[in-house]
């Protein structure tokens, strides 16, 4: 029985179920489409595929295809232009309080309206892509986001909107498509979000990295990107998050950026906790350790914004050599 069977068995999700069946239905003129056949590693019977983290354009498609939410994360100029059919433009700062750069608000009960509000549900899959490069750290945001709020079953495609393209399943939607709105219920996970206390413990704890992921300008406090004060947090190592892209937008190799990080001391057992500016960037770098299968990492959304406002803590500030 496929996903969507399964679903309509059960009297949910008929709505998003029967949209999914609509969407492969239809070609633009002149665009031939591929033949599509379930991915190594999918499987039609359960609707699923062993994919963790990040999926390929074939699994991205074959569970867009059983009925997974699409978001897509792209400017909504960008979005409206042309996306993914059936995809619902989100922009990751509507789980942020406004007028503070990237904080999460505090309250379940407001996180879980907004969720609902883009057509998340419990049980169906969410399906997350962004412009690919150095736009794509807001899909990672979004994935991070939906992580910390207790949802178990969600994917950034890998490479971004191009490589969905590139495969040529379906010509691409414009407009705006409206969410049905979801049931999700949040179930708040701490494990997955460091708070500044946290951060400030673990400067003085061995056992965990703390990860900058921002420009190596701004390491140095030569690009303060309006902060009051520059550098980075001390006990910190630098590691740029686009370093994890290979030219064509997808990631490196999974042996090539192991190496990297383990002469960085992110080593198997290491408790890895990134940061950036606001936490977006780093929000991406999350998605990245998991992918790899680091313990399961931290990541700092108050980030740089609140910890240079911050008068208790320590900015160190470099030199280059």
């Amino acid at each position: 029985m496929s996903m969507i069977e399964a679903t309509r068995a059960a009297g949910r999700w008929s709505v998003w179920a029967a949209a999914a069946v609509t969407l492969t239905l239809s070609v633009g003129c002149g665009q031939e489409a591929a033949q599509f056949e379930t991915p190594e590693g999918c499987s039609e019977e359960t609707g699923t595929c062993e994919a963790e983290v990040f999926v390929n354009a074939e699994e991205f498609e074959f569970l867009r295809r059983q009925g997974a939410l699409v978001l897509d994360t792209r400017a909504e100029a960008t979005y409206a232009t042309g996306h993914v059919p059936g995809a619902i433009n989100i922009k990751w700062s509507v789980f942020a309080k406004p007028d503070f750069n990237g904080i999460l608000y505090d309250d379940a009960e407001t996180l879980q309206t907004i969720a609902r509000e883009y057509g998340v549900n419990d049980e169906q899959p969410v399906l997350i892509y962004g412009g690919g490069g150095s736009s794509e750290s807001a899909s990672g945001r979004v994935f991070w986001t939906l992580e910390y709020l207790g949802h178990e079953n969600v994917y950034l495609l890998d490479g971004g909107f191009d490589q969905w393209t590139g495969a040529r399943f379906e010509a691409i939607e414009a407009g705006v498509n409206e969410a049905v709105a979801g049931d999700f219920t949040v179930d708040l996970q701490p494990q997955r979000r460091a708070t500044i206390e946290e951060v400030e413990a673990a400067i003085e704890d061995d056992t965990i990295r703390l990860v900058d992921t921002r420009t190596i300008e701004e390491w140095f406090a030569e690009n303060l990107r309006d902060n009051p004060e520059g550098g980075h947090i001390p006990e910190a190592v630098h590691y740029h998050w686009e370093n994890v892209l290979s030219e064509d937008g997808t990631l490196r190799p999974v042996d090539e950026l192991r190496a990297e990080l383990e002469a960085l001391g992110i080593v198997d057992g290491t408790l890895a906790i990134p940061y950036c500016q606001s936490g977006v960037r780093s929000g991406f770098f999350y998605a990245v350790l998991k992918y790899l299968d680091y313990p399961e990492p931290k990541n700092y959304d108050g980030s740089w914004w609140e910890w240079s406002r911050d008068e208790d803590t320590v900015k160190v500030v470099e030199e280059r050599e």
